[in-house]
């Protein structure tokens, strides 16, 4: 986590200097100009003029000021709790250490947790689970990796949580780490059980662990695994939308979520198409473009057809089916390549530690 700690006052100073040197985190010091008795931070005159240059730029702030402070200098940049930093508040004096923004997802509970432990204060931390000590699915998300399908959805479920209604917690056991989950599960006090499609219609509220497209009710929550790498191939001046429409296309033809997928790879004469660069930021996963050599020895390794007129224009015969197997570190193909317009894909499966 990259973080900030930002004080406005001598005692904040030090305290924040103190923190710094303390957490296990790597962190930038900011303290108010004039008012810096070490002279060893980065000054600000500005508080609010220094949250607008970079609150973007931290996943984690800690504010050694007073809360009403904190809450009106970060109001007009809050959005989305899927994409706002941590931010934890500590008293001056160091007595209080508060979870103000992003408790589970941006894991500001957590850091709570730990500047409360280095400054000997009292953790405050008010998301209704943890008051509860009860399990979150958005908890089991972040420390499981998993993205959450439909987000909308997560209020919903930790809401069932909180009032004791019934939520079961599945996982696919098709899934190559299903065990290593069920484990990791186990330490938050969650247990998973089988997946089994049959009984998720008389279930009222569930989560389930998968990659797959399932039909389930309104109230069911997916948490998505990355298990799929896509090699793409496709012609100069392919755009962003039909790059976009092929992927989803190919994950619907071997039924699995988009949200699984973990990298997108290409052949490096690829490395700066427009339309191809657009797509890979709009799924927000990791990418990668291969030297040919690299192609053309994996298409040689795993007998892949090779078409004359790609390997005349682009120099490699097989794109997209090499590329996803080298992206995936694997030689199973869950989607040979398939044409689109334009636009050529192939899904492999992730090799997993």
């Amino acid at each position: 986590m990259k973080l900030a700690i930002i004080s406005v006052t001598n005692k904040g100073a030090l305290l924040a200097e103190r923190l710094a040197r303390q957490l296990a985190v790597p962190a930038d010091v900011y303290a108010k100009s004039g008012r810096n008795p070490l002279n060893t931070e980065k000054e600000f005159a500005s508080l609010s003029s220094l949250l607008d240059t970079i609150f973007s730029k931290y996943e984690g702030f800690i504010f050694v000021m007073a809360t009403g402070i904190v809450v009106r200098v970060i109001a007009a940049h809050v959005r989305d709790k899927r994409f706002d930093p941590a931010v934890v508040v500590v008293d001056e004096g160091g007595q209080h250490a508060i979870s103000l923004l992003s408790g589970h997802i941006g894991g500001a509970n957590d850091l709570t947790r730990l500047v409360a432990a280095v400054a000997g204060a009292t953790p405050v931390i008010t998301t209704a689970t943890d008051v509860a000590s009860l399990p979150a699915a958005d908890v089991l998300a972040v420390k499981l990796g998993l993205v959450i399908e439909p987000f909308a959805c997560m209020k919903a479920i930790n809401a069932a949580i909180v009032n004791g209604d019934p939520v079961t917690f599945y996982i696919d056991m098709s899934l190559a780490n299903a065990d290593t989950y069920i484990q990791q599960a186990e330490k938050l006090d969650v247990t998973l059980q089988r997946l089994n499609e049959s009984a998720l219609f008389e279930q009222s509220a569930a989560v389930l662990i998968t990659d797959k497209q399932m039909v389930v009710a309104s109230s069911q929550l997916f948490l998505r695994p990355k298990t799929l790498a896509v090699g793409i191939g496709c012609r100069k001046g392919t755009t962003r939308e039909e790059i976009v429409t092929a992927i989803t296309d190919a994950c619907q033809k071997i039924g699995r979520s988009i949200n699984s997928i973990a990298i997108i790879a290409s052949t490096v004469v690829k490395q700066n198409e427009a339309g191809l660069l657009a797509a890979i930021k709009e799924f927000a996963v990791p990418h990668h473009f291969f030297a040919n050599e690299h192609l053309e020895q994996c298409a040689i390794e795993n007998s892949l057809d090779s078409s004359n007129f790609v390997k005349e224009t682009i120099g490699v015969g097989n794109v997209c089916e090499a590329a996803a197997l080298l992206a995936g570190q694997t030689k199973k193909l869950l989607l040979p390549k398939t044409k689109y317009p334009k636009v050529a894909i192939a899904v492999a499966e992730v090799k997993l530690p």
